[in-house]
């Protein structure tokens, strides 16, 4: 961690702003003392789109994304062995794309360094073209970086160092992970109503923080405090369902229509249902080639090599629990063809992600998709839900999604019936998006083994077994990091 803020200080920078492609090219300053930047308002924007560009180095050397879908196990892993140690949380023997770079946290200290220098120095730029309150807005949305990349991290590795200073190179132990978060939450709400609300420029819709952003951000780690700190539950269900309220009060999202043409443009990014995303679109130049639909499609999709198999497909007993045989359902209909295997075992397709841009290269357009519209719509069901005084507004949430994709409403009761109903919709709405293992940790639902493949037991929760091993690089480079107890060989 602590080579990274010596390159923080030193960091990488944009070479323009003028698209997003050049948003994301990095390039070094020529001095540690940074005197000949911070001038303008236009080096303020470099600088924050270097703290993006570090993030997305770390989303792309890897499968990290799905993990979130992988770890749960409800898969058949055929062509992809690889996989199988994911599903049986022997994680120190992942290393099949890349995943063996998924315990090395240094990126992502790279980008809170990067944020943290943002939120120093650019207040001080002396520029008359830069107002105070574009100032504001691109300190909170450096702020915003950095409260996401510590909330991924702790998602990945349970405690983490907390490092808020951009000159403070001090060796630090890691921090328990709801001091980080609630250092996070406090943070963003100081800032989120500077941020601003959308952008006039197209190509930075949901892939820059905006006040939407933030608003889901705190939702999110609101509901993930409620897991593991459960004296403190009602107060953050309450927190997450006022902060979903003030998203969809800002009216800039909404559920868009799900037709076989439509709803590819969705996970391309950039919708107006996009809320949180990375840049990832071959239309903005970037390619990368460690995502679901790489191994869940064929030809004549893609070009496969495997005379038309899948390498991986959905577990059917997972399918039938989620959508039920002989209920109409959108997603159902437009993201599988032939779901249950009829044409052979690999024959399976999981097509939410394939607006394939070219089938011989297996290039598409997909962004890495974090927060949209359904999920925190899902979200603040599962609040109210759990705080069972207001079930009627969380059956609207939920039959807000089911109606969306046709499928049957909800007509029950509230308790354990509709906050498993939640769960089972955002499961099916946001499969591949990397939110089911960490749905499973923070509900407590981990050890349920209809549910998952891979259950952990309290013991096992108790040992971090839930939690990514931490690289040694990054022992070596702090010795006061203490690793899980469940990874200590």
């Amino acid at each position: 961690m602590k080579q990274w803020y010596k390159i923080g200080i030193l960091f990488c920078l944009l070479l323009g702003a003028g698209s997003c492609k050049k948003f994301l090219e990095v390039k070094p300053l020529d001095t540690l003392s940074g005197k000949d930047f911070w001038k303008t308002k236009g080096d303020a924007t470099k600088a924050i789109g270097g703290a993006y560009a570090s993030l997305l180095d770390k989303f792309t050397k890897g499968a990290m994304y799905n993990v979130g879908d992988f770890r749960a196990g409800n898969w058949n892993w055929f062509n992809k062995n690889g996989f199988r140690f994911l599903a049986t949380n022997r994680l120190l023997s992942a290393t099949d794309d890349n995943m063996n770079d998924i315990p090395d946290w240094g990126l992502f200290y790279k980008a809170i360094a990067t944020a943290n220098l943002c939120i120093d120095r650019i207040p001080g730029i002396q520029d008359p073209n830069f107002s105070t309150k574009d100032k504001k807005a691109l300190v909170a949305e450096a702020r915003f970086i950095r409260a996401f990349t510590y909330f991924y991290m702790v998602r990945l590795y349970g405690d983490v160092p907390l490092q808020t200073d951009a000159y403070d190179i001090t060796l630090r132990p890691r921090e328990k992970m709801l001091t980080v978060m609630d250092f996070c939450l406090k943070d963003l709400a100081g800032c989120k109503d500077d941020m601003v609300i959308s952008y006039d420029d197209p190509t930075n819709r949901a892939v820059r923080g905006t006040r939407g952003a933030a608003l889901a951000l705190m939702a999110h780690i609101n509901m993930w405090c409620a897991g593991f700190d459960k004296a403190n539950q009602q107060k953050y269900w309450t927190q997450t369902d006022v902060l979903i309220k003030e998203l969809i009060d800002l009216r800039e999202y909404k559920l868009l229509e799900y037709t076989p043409e439509t709803f590819k443009n969705i996970f391309k990014g950039r919708s107006e249902e996009g809320i949180f995303e990375l840049s990832l679109n071959a239309n903005y130049g970037g390619q990368f080639h460690f995502l679901i639909c790489q191994w869940t499609l064929h030809a004549p999709i893609i070009q496969d090599g495997l005379n038309g198999n899948s390498e991986i497909t959905p577990i059917v007993k997972h399918l039938d629990r989620i959508y039920p045989r002989g209920e109409s359902d959108k997603r159902m209909q437009f993201w599988f063809d032939d779901p249950y295997g009829s044409k052979g075992p690999q024959k399976p397709m999981f097509l939410k992600f394939s607006a394939i841009t070219n089938p011989i290269t297996r290039d598409y357009d997909a962004n890495f998709i974090f927060f949209r519209y359904a999920d925190v719509i899902l979200l603040r069901a599962e609040a109210l839900a759990n705080l069972g005084t207001r079930n009627d507004e969380a059956i609207a949430m939920l039959n807000l999604v089911r109606d969306r994709a046709g499928a049957k409403i909800y007509t029950g009761g509230g308790g354990t019936a509709l906050q498993d109903a939640i769960f089972y919709e955002r499961e099916k709405e946001l499969m591949g998006e990397g939110h089911l293992w960490y749905d499973l940790i923070r509900t407590g639902r981990i050890g349920n083994t209809n549910l998952t493949e891979n259950p952990l037991t309290p013991e096992l929760m108790e040992k971090g077994a839930w939690t990514w091993p931490i690289s040694t690089s990054a022992v070596n480079n702090n010795p006061l990091v203490v690793r899980n107890q469940y990874w200590i060989q």
